[in-house]
């Protein structure tokens, strides 16, 4: 028996503390500048909100009473806690994602195959050396969380859950990454899919968490709130979190009790069921991608299903050419896996990215795939509204929100197309053909833009031929006599498509400027999303900040058309996104609401010229920096 447990032991220990690869990456990636960097942000931004929360409580408005503090310390928690968990759910699996495509590009996986290593420390030593340094963060921002309570309102058991829900996070978006990774031979193009439907599971999830369908009875709110919980919030880390919270308090086990064992602790418990049902599915992730660890290496390698269905091809294939033969012995003998040749545009590159598999982020099949779905929810969405299942205000948000997260979701695609068009020759070695043919660097540039607006441009008609749709059917309803209020203003249909060409092209440039800039597809990528990001939050932010003085509304209606999100709620919502900003003297608004309408038009047209500027100077200076840029890399 001892024999056995020493044995056991032994193995543990070379599985996860010993492990050749964790050992190896977290001594040569803790000194790191790339890593100190995020450490030093995460931080940072964590700091900044809790710096801010403690000067809040402490300004001139405050009493100084024990009950404000614990108030205001409770919402300084709860930004922490939404902030860290975001910023989670977004480093972790970058961190994970390129623990085996770095092998892949290095073109060292199968040496690292060919070590003594066993699967299972191959794919835990890549998986915990990446989520080590996430957990280091979560160690390192348990100060903060300490500080806070100090001014009450807060427990430990929360700063505990809080802690476990966001590791939790990390380590089921580590585990499917590293499984995509390993079972599909990992590449970039498949890690971005994987965020896309991670990022597509999170919001539409949350949106769903809101529908009074999935809410149970005995679910009740908060003192002063609305929001339940939902079914919904033990399978999603943000709904579990509002539930540690507080903000939609988890019903009593005893009247949950009759929907059966598993059902009660769910709704009872659904941050300690996330937590463990993350838990669960990493490891058998984890557990089903150690069968196909050197699987891979095996591809090219003949099978018995091989043999006999590439018999058959070959077959078929010798019967043509020898009929062929036989007609006309001067006739050229066609394969029959071959087929006809394809025609190419005036540029060979604008039809290479626009036409090819190889120019849009996930491939046909996923951009079928996300078209499809948007036209079923807009016809759902547009039945709802006709059936009267939904108010006019309802359906308004509600297509808001369809027409916003279509169109994040094509300047994602977008923005991860254009980062890894040239990283993508670059890292296969086919920059020198490239370079050898008599196209110059403009006809590059110009080809490149060109075939990924094309391919982002099918996306982007989804979300307008939804709002043209309810155009339309308000049209219709006003020359039948309905004399209902219109769901969307008609100079929507003007506003949206010069928005969306404008800021997708944007968007194109800017991945493709740090795609020529960088040798590896993942700094590219997440170079060109973070600036992506930071100016759509920027411009966010400008928008919002006029609304309190006294032409808020005027100055809304005439900042919110330069960022997308804002630039759909001014479009398609325009009373609610000018509800805040509307200065009222004597219960009338200084502004007329027809004249920010008006605003808000011009301002569209303006911004899209700003953005088709910005592009046009971005594609100069690439096309003059091309050449230096790229034999540098070469050299």
């Amino acid at each position: 028996m001892n024999a056995v447990l020493r044995d056991l032991g032994i193995w543990f220990w070379r599985l996860i503390p010993n492990n050749p690869i964790l050992v190896r990456v977290v001594q040569s990636g803790g000194r790191r500048t790339r890593h100190l960097w995020i450490r030093v942000i995460y931080l940072a931004v964590l700091a900044v909100v809790a710096i801010f929360g403690v000067l809040g409580m402490q300004g001139a408005g405050s009493q100084g009473s024990l009950a404000e503090f614990a108030k205001k310390a409770a919402d300084m928690f709860k930004y922490l806690s939404l902030i860290q968990l975001a910023m989670v759910s977004i480093l972790a699996p970058v961190f994970a994602a390129s623990a085996i495509t770095q092998e892949k590009d290095s073109q060292t996986y199968n040496i690292l195959l060919s070590t003594p290593l066993t699967n299972g420390q191959i794919v835990l030593g890549s998986l915990l050396s990446r989520l080590f340094f996430v957990f280091a963060l979560l160690l390192a921002s348990i100060p903060l969380f300490c500080i806070i309570m100090v001014y009450g309102g807060v427990t430990g058991d929360k700063i505990g859950l809080s802690m476990g829900l966001a590791a939790a996070t990390a380590l089921l978006t580590g585990s499917i990454a590293i499984s995509i990774s390993v079972i599909k031979i990992g590449t970039g193009r498949t890690i971005f899919t994987f965020y896309l439907a991670i990022a597509i599971y999170l919001i539409t999830v949350y949106a769903l968490g809101s529908w009074s369908l999935l809410i149970p009875p005995e679910a009740l709110s908060a003192p002063g709130r609305i929001e339940r919980m939902s079914w919904l919030a033990a399978f999603h880390p943000f709904l579990a979190l509002n539930v540690v919270l507080g903000e939609t308090p988890a019903p009593e086990i005893e009247t949950v009790a009759r929907y059966g064992f598993i059902a009660k602790y769910l709704l009872a418990f659904p941050q300690y069921c996330y937590i463990g049902l993350s838990v669960v599915i990493s490891g058998v992730l984890l557990a089903t991608s150690f069968g196909f660890v050197r699987r891979s290496a095996l591809e090219g390698e003949p099978t018995l299903l091989s043999r006999i269905f590439r018999g058959k091809a070959m077959g078929a294939g010798s019967s043509v050419n020898e009929a062929q033969d036989d007609d006309d012995p001067n006739q050229p003998a066609v394969d029959a896996r071959s087929h006809p040749p394809r025609t190419v545009s005036k540029n060979p590159i604008a039809w290479r990215e626009s036409v090819t598999s190889a120019s849009s982020t996930g491939g046909k099949a996923s951009r079928i795939f996300l078209m499809a779905s948007g036209v079923l929810v807009g016809i759902v969405l547009l039945i709802a509204y006709l059936q009267k299942w939904l108010t006019i205000a309802d359906t308004r948000v509600a297509l808001f929100g369809v027409v916003a997260v279509e169109f994040g979701i094509t300047l994602f695609v977008a923005t991860t197309a254009a980062a890894t068009s040239m990283t993508r020759e670059k890292e296969s070695n086919t920059i020198e053909l490239l370079l050898a043919t008599p196209l110059t660097s403009r006809d590059i540039i110009t080809g490149k833009t060109w075939g990924l607006v094309r391919g982002a441009g099918p996306m982007l008609l989804v979300p307008y031929l939804t709002v043209m749709l309810f155009v339309i059917v308000d049209l219709i309803g006003r020359l039948g006599g309905s004399g209902r209020e219109n769901v969307v203003n008609p100079e929507a249909l003007l506003m949206l498509p010069t928005t969306f060409l404008a800021f997708t092209a944007f968007c194109a440039m800017i991945g493709l400027n740090y795609s020529i800039k960088n040798k590896r597809t993942m700094g590219a990528v997440f170079t060109s999303m973070g600036i992506v990001i930071a100016v759509i939050a920027g411009l966010s932010t400008c928008a919002y900040s006029v609304k309190g003085s006294s032409d808020g509304a005027a100055l809304t209606a005439a900042f919110m058309p330069l960022g997308p999100v804002t630039s759909c709620m001014i479009s398609l919502a325009p009373k609610m996104a000018l509800e805040d900003a509307m200065v009222t003297t004597f219960g009338q608004p200084t502004v007329n609401y027809t004249t920010c309408r008006l605003v808000a038009f011009i301002s569209a047209f303006v911004a899209a010229l700003i953005y088709f500027l910005i592009g046009i100077y971005l594609r100069n200076s690439m096309v003059r920096s091309f050449d230096m840029t790229i034999r540098k890399q070469m050299a």
